[in-house]
C-alpha cells in the first residue's frame, strides 16, 4: 500500500505502524548456552609437575638462551602464517559490520526520468498539473532521497550478527592457536639445529679418539707387534664413526632454513647468527603450568571450537526466522516534476511504503534448511567435545613423555660416565696385554653410541616440555604483548591486540 499527502492522519498512522513493528520484535531460534565439560581436578601423570598458575606464559624463557628468545619475538612480527590469520580477522570483523548494516535504513540518491502514456478514452493532449495527463505522453522527472529499511520483527538479522559476532572471535582464537604453534615450532626446530650441533662435536671428537686409535694400531702393525686385522677394525670403526657426520650436517642445515621459514625469511639470512656453536637450550627441572580446570580458558582451540559452536546455533535462529513474516518500509522524499526547468522546492514530493510478505508454500525449503542447520549445530558440539577430550589426552601423552624421557636422560647419563671408564680400562689392558684388542674397539663403538643417545635424549626431554606448554595452551597472552609493542614500533595494528577477550 502506498501513502502519500500531506494529511496528518497519514503520518500518525504511518508512525504508529513503525512503533509497533519495534516493540513487538522478538528474536525466534535457540538461545546459546555455553557447553559444559566435566575436567578432572588434577593430571594422572604429574611427577616433576608443579602447579603455579599463569607462569607458563613465558615457557620459552626458561631456556635461558638469548637467541632463542630473539627468535621467538622475530617469528611473532615476520611469520606469514600469522599475518594472514590477521588478515581472516579484518576479513571477520567486516563481515560482522555487513551483518549489522543489514539491519539499519539504507539511504539512496535518486534520480528517475519517466514517460507516461495516460489515455481515459479521450483524444487530445491536454493534462492536469503536477505531470497527470489524460490522452497523451506525461513526462515525469524525480530527483531526491530513497530510503529503504528492513524491520527485524523476529530477530533474523540480529541473529546474523550474532552469528557473525561469534565467527570473528573463532578467527580471533584460531590466530592465537596458529601463535601456539609458531612458538612451539620454532623452539622445537631450534632444540633439534642445536642437538645436531652438540652431535657433530660428540661425532668428531669420538671420531678423533678412534683415529689415534688406528694410528697407534698401524705402527704397531708395521713393528709387527699387531696382526693387519685389527689394524683393517680400527680403520673401518673410524669410517662408520665419519659416515654419520653427513647425516647430521643434513639435519642441522634443515632445521635452520625451517627457522629462517618460520621467522619469514630467505634461506640463509640467519646463517651467522645460528651457525655459531652454542650449548643446548639447558630444561629447567620442573615444569610449572595451570590445572586441568584452566584448559578450557587457555587453549584457543577449545575456545574456537566453542565459538563456532555458538555461531552454529546462530544460524539455527536465522533459519527459523525465514518461517516467519518480513516487513520492509520504503520511502522518497525530492522533487517532482513534468520539465527539468521546473524541478524547484516548489514541487516536493514524498511517498512511502510498507511490505509484508509471509512464506506459504515452498516445497520444504525452509524446514530442510532448519534441519540442516540444527545438525551443523550437532556437528559443532561433537567436535567441541572431542576437541577438550583430545586436549586433555594431549597433555597426559606429553606428561609420561616428558617424564620417561627424563629417566632415559638419566640412565644415559650414568652409562656415558661408565663406558667412558670402560673404554680407559680396556685400553690400559690391552696395553698390557690382559685383554684383545676387539675389546677396545667394542669400548669406543659403545662410548660413541652412548653419547650420541645422551645428546638426542637431552634434546628430546626439552622438546617433550616444549611440547607439554603448547598442549597446555601456553604463550599466547605474553606473546601477543611482545607482538602489540613491535607493532606500535612500526606503525602498524595487529588485530589480536584489539581482539575482545573472552
Amino acid at each position: 500500500m502506498v501513502i502519500s499527502g500531506k494529511a496528518s492522519s497519514v503520518n500518525t498512522k504511518l508512525a504508529t505502524l513503525l512503533l509497533t513493528a519495534l516493540l513487538s520484535g522478538c528474536t525466534v531460534g535457540p538461545d546459546y548456552t555455553p557447553p559444559t565439560s566435566q575436567l578432572p581436578e588434577h593430571w594422572i601423570e604429574s611427577a616433576g609437575f608443579r602447579k603455579t598458575p599463569g607462569s607458563s606464559s613465558e615457557w620459552w624463557k626458561k631456556f635461558n638462551d638469548p637467541t632463542l628468545n630473539r627468535l621467538i619475538r622475530e617469528a611473532i612480527l615476520n611469520n606469514l602464517d600469522l599475518k594472514q590469520t590477521y588478515t581472516r580477522i579484518v576479513e571477520a570483523r567486516e563481515q560482522r559490520t555487513v551483518a549489522i548494516a543489514a539491519g539499519l535504513p539504507i539511504v539512496s540518491t535518486k534520480t528517475s526520468v519517466s514517460r507516461r502514456l495516460n489515455n481515459a478514452g479521450q483524444s487530445g493532449s491536454g493534462g492536469l498539473p503536477g505531470g497527470y495527463g489524460f490522452g497523451g505522453y506525461t513526462d515525469i522527472l524525480q530527483l531526491g532521497f530513497d530510503v529503504s529499511w528492513e524491520i527485524d520483527l523476529f530477530g533474523s538479522i540480529r541473529r546474523s550478527v550474532e552469528a557473525a559476532q561469534a565467527s570473528l572471535e573463532a578467527e580471533v582464537e584460531n590466530s592465537r592457536d596458529i601463535l601456539i604453534t609458531l612458538l612451539g615450532d620454532v623452539a622445537r626446530y631450534y632444540i633439534e639445529m642445536r642437538r645436531d650441533q652438540r652431535l657433530l662435536e660428540v661425532t668428531r671428537e669420538n671420531l678423533r679418539l678412534q683415529s689415534e686409535t688406528a694410528r697407534l694400531t698401524r705402527i704397531s702393525v708395521e713393528a709387527g707387534l699387531s696382526h693387519t686385522l685389527e689394524a683393517a677394525q680400527a680403520d673401518a670403526l673410524v669410517a662408520q664413526t665419519q659416515a654419520t657426520l653427513p647425516q647430521y650436517e643434513t639435519q642441522r642445515k634443515q632445521a635452520m632454513y625451517q627457522i629462517e621459514l618460520l621467522l619469514g625469511k630467505q634461506p640463509g639470512a640467519l646463517k651467522n647468527l645460528l651457525e655459531s656453536e652454542q650449548p643446548m637450550p639447558v630444561t629447567p627441572e620442573y615444569i610449572a603450568a595451570s590445572l586441568p580446570s584452566e584448559l578450557l580458558r587457555r587453549r584457543p582451540d577449545i575456545r574456537k571450537a566453542e565459538r563456532e559452536l555458538a555461531q552454529t546455533n546462530a544460524n539455527v535462529g536465522v533459519a527459523v526466522a525465514d518461517m516467519y513474516p518480513k516487513f520492509n518500509i520504503a520511502a522518497f522524499l525530492g522533487l517532482q516534476n513534468t520539465q527539468l526547468t521546473d524541478i524547484t522546492a516548489l514541487g516536493k514530493s514524498w511517498s512511502a511504503a510498507g511490505t509484508l510478505t509471509t512464506p506459504v508454500f515452498n516445497w520444504g525449503k525452509i524446514q530442510a534448511n532448519i534441519t540442516a542447520k540444527e545438525a551443523q549445530h550437532d556437528q559443532a558440539l561433537l567436535s567441541y567435545q572431542s576437541t577438550v577430550l583430545g586436549a586433555l589426552k594431549e597433555v597426559e601423552s606429553n606428561l609420561v613423555a616428558y617424564a620417561q624421557e627424563k629417566q632415559r636422560c638419566a640412565s644415559l647419563a650414568q652409562a656415558v660416565a661408565s663406558n667412558r671408564l670402560a673404554l680407559a680400562l680396556s685400553q690400559e689392558r690391552y696395553r698390557s696385554g690382559l685383554t684383545s684388542f676387539l675389546n677396545v674397539l667394542d669400548s669406543e663403538r659403545t662410548l660413541f653410541s652412548a653419547e650420541s643417545d645422551w645428546v638426542a635424549s637431552q634434546a628430546q626431554v626439552s622438546s617433550d616440555m616444549i611440547a607439554i606448554y603448547k598442549a597446555l595452551g601456553g604463550g599466547w597472552e605474553t606473546a601477543l604483548a611482545d607482538s602489540g609493542d613491535i607493532a606500535r614500533s612500526n606503525d602498524t595494528v595487529n588485530p589480536l591486540m584489539i581482539a575482545p577477550l573472552r
